[in-house]
């Protein structure tokens, strides 16, 4: 009986003494860049940067975001990853899109202007990173914005 107790008490500690895995924590985009590829199409790219607070190597699996210019979608990141992050450290995702000049608005000279000028165009990328740590699916949100310029 005191073989059993003894056997149940190991099972309950051992269970109990095990990290959670923690969802890893959005913390900013970085080089938030429009690269003119034609008179048609642009290269819109970023790097959201994100914290593992996982002593283990986390998996990223995949993105869902929505880019927003002045509250209007102008393009959907839906893109699946295979990437390795290394534990209790800062990653990278790279965020990459292709976007239609015309769903920019650019239409008007002001705006295009205002693209390449200092202050540029303000972006919203809206939606989550998804995630695996330790078998476990998270999905991390972003809602971040900037300020985009155009790079000729």
């Amino acid at each position: 009986m005191k073989r059993g107790l003894f056997l149940v008490v190991s099972v309950v500690v051992g269970l109990n003494s095990c990290n959670k895995p923690e969802s890893p924590q959005f913390k900013y985009l970085e080089n938030v860049v429009v690269e003119l590829e034609s008179l048609s199409t642009a290269n819109l790219h970023a790097e959201a940067v994100l914290y593992n607070p996982n002593k283990k190597a986390i998996t990223i699996k995949g993105a869902d975001i929505d880019i927003l210019m002045d509250d209007k979608t102008i393009a959907v990141l839906d893109k699946e990853y295979d990437i390795k992050a290394n534990g209790n450290e800062d990653f990278v995702v790279p965020l990459d899109v292709k976007i239609r000049l015309k769903d920019l608005n650019l239409n008007a000279i002001g705006s295009a202007l205002g693209l390449i000028g200092d202050a540029g165009q303000e972006i919203r990328y809206l939606g989550k990173i998804k995630i695996k740590a330790y078998g476990v699916p998270f999905s991390v949100k972003v809602d971040y914005k900037d300020n985009i310029h155009l790079k000729i």
